[in-house]
């Protein structure tokens, strides 16, 4: 393959048109667009089998407001590539790439000139395809070199949904595709993942929304999709893609690597016994812990943490979410409220008992102080748990809490406070202090509203010892119904900039008329000063974000 080569003449997978000066020609080998068919933005200039050392890449914007992406490339990458990895192509476009390295001592400097092909999705949502647009509005001085990875889901699948569970019910039927990019701070699209080489709605384990996307203090993503869970690096190189163990099932929302080199998975079980002798897929209600080789270490059923028969928010989400029957009363013996359910369905859908979603954790973090997991049980609250199981707070409104949980509820103090409703994320922010973004859905246990709602990225901090709560900071309530998302979203600390990252997610999701219009804000810690805005306006219908993240190329090569 040489430098002249033009895009059509080159099986899929592997178009490129390279040049480089006259004089360097030899140098190198090949230039392979997509290497390893998951990232149609990347690339890989092979080394030729020459020797490279201390090399760095530069991909040039383009227009007068392209962002340029530089990262340096360590002699690991060199080797594990058999070259240069190439990250930030534009797509459709004939990228100006500029790499420089040392070979035999000498510092070369080229120029490639790469094309990428067009962003290619599949057509679902009312036979359309395209990814949804970012705007910028705010990008502050020193923040101009950010790049943000979105995970949205497209929940209308034509065709899909084939695949079901058993009786046992389970989350088969919650299926979704993904569409995961990166932008820059300018809005353009520098990566995405080609979902169609690892997503089918007709096949157990190809079937499921990817999230939880992390980067790994490795520089490598990791994401869940159903019954399985991975890791790739930003080439789209496959570390590890693993099924679930056979005990467990149905992952979504969460997979969070810990200090100690393990990782944090939300999952049901594939078969669960209830006191009453059914047997159920249970719902979103367990948390395991795998080592790096998929080991099961251990795992937290909030089935015996919790209490499965707390419904008080469920009744305001605006679905029918399953409670006990008119005229029962929950009682404190579990095994009297599973005899009085009769024969309630199962499956995933808001509703009280292990077998229904009476839990829906969303996000898990990991506090290595005291080797405890803090929890966001949607339909329930926050809450940390130790390796003992036993419940070291909950931060939720006190209604409905059984006996021997109730002085785990943290006591409000200070002005201002409010309790955070429907949340998604509880994270620790590293400087003592826990970050939530409060949706507000059923906020106050009110019924559901289409108008005069509010969602915040609020900051918690928690005295253990006396077993109280203060609300020390907030975000987004002043911002009112332009702001609201009734679910999914995130906020988590960068200590990098020293500013609270927010994904507003799911803007005008109670309004299916309307396409989603996203809004991602850095805000410096402590105050309202924004310093980052961009909107992300939704082109297809049913698309809905669920998060989104920084990425650091620093650690990625």
């Amino acid at each position: 393959m040489n430098a002249k080569t033009q895009p059509h003449d080159l099986p899929e997978g592997a178009c490129l048109t390279a040049k480089v000066p006259e004089r360097n020609q030899a140098l190198l080998g090949d230039v392979v667009v997509n290497p390893y068919r998951l990232a149609p933005l990347t690339a890989i200039i092979r080394d030729g089998g020459r020797s490279l050392s201390a090399a760095h890449v530069r991909v040039l914007g383009r227009g007068e407001r392209g962002v340029a992406i530089s990262y340096d490339v360590s002699e690991r990458s060199l080797w594990t590539y058999g070259g240069i990895p190439v990250f930030g192509l534009y797509p459709d476009h004939v990228n100006q790439v500029e790499v420089s390295y040392k070979l035999d001592g000498e510092r070369i400097r080229e120029r490639y000139e790469i094309y990428a092909p067009a962003v290619r999705l599949p057509v679902v949502a009312k036979q359309t395809a395209a990814l949804p647009e970012v705007e910028p509005v705010t990008v502050a001085p020193g923040f101009e070199q950010r790049l943000y990875l979105f995970n949205h889901l497209l929940a209308d699948i034509p065709g899909g949904r084939a695949f079901k569970w058993n009786g046992l019910g389970g989350a088969a039927e919650w299926d979704s595709v993904g569409n995961n990019w990166i932008a820059d701070s300018n809005g353009d699209v520098r990566w995405y993942l080609d979902i169609e080489q690892i997503h089918d709605s007709n096949h157990r384990d190809g079937l499921g929304g990817t999230m939880g996307f992390h980067q790994t203090r490795d520089g490598k993503l990791i994401w869940g999709q159903g019954q399985t869970y991975s890791k790739y690096d930003l080439l789209g190189r496959r570390v590890w893609q693993r099924n679930l163990p056979d005990k467990f099932a149905d992952f979504s929302h969460e997979i969070r690597e810990t200090p100690n080199g393990t990782y944090l998975l939300r999952v049901g079980t594939s078969d669960y016994r209830r006191p009453d002798g059914k047997r159920v897929r249970s719902i979103r209600d367990h948390i395991i812990e795998v080592s790096e080789a998929g080991d099961v270490l251990d795992f937290w059923d909030l089935n015996q943490i919790l209490d499965p028969y707390r419904g008080e928010l469920l009744e305001t989400l605006g679905k029918a979410a399953i409670q006990l029957p008119d005229g029962v009363q929950k009682q404190d013996d579990r095994l009297a409220n599973e005899l009085a359910e009769g024969d309630l369905p199962f499956g995933d859908t808001p509703g009280v008992g292990t077998g229904r979603n009476w839990a829906h954790v969303n996000a898990i973090d990991y506090d290595a102080d005291d080797d405890s997991i803090i929890v966001s049980a949607r339909h329930q609250g926050v809450v940390k748990i130790g390796r003992d199981k036993q419940v070291k707070w909950i931060l939720a409104a006190p209604q409905g809490w059984p006996a021997h949980l109730q002085d785990k509820v943290l006591k409000p103090v200070g002005e201002g406070f409010e309790w955070s409703w429907t949340q998604h994320t509880a994270w620790l922010t590293g400087y003592g202090t826990l970050t939530v973004f409060d949706n507000g859905w059923g906020r106050d246990f009110a019924s559901t509203k289409l108008s005069g709602n509010y969602s915040r990225a609020v900051e918690y901090k928690v005295d253990e010892a006396k077993g109280t709560v203060e609300q020390v900071w907030q975000y987004g309530k002043e911002r009112g119904d332009e702001w609201y998302s009734p679910i999914t979203s995130v906020v988590a600390y960068r200590a990098d900039t020293d500013t609270q990252f927010i994904y507003s997610a799911s803007v005008n999701y109670l309004t299916p008329e309307k396409l989603t219009t996203t809004v991602l804000n850095e805000v410096r810690r402590g105050s309202q000063e924004v310093v980052v805005e961009l909107k992300v306006h939704s082109r297809q219908p049913g698309s809905v974000g669920y998060r989104a993240l920084v990425i650091d190329l620093d650690k990625a090569f």
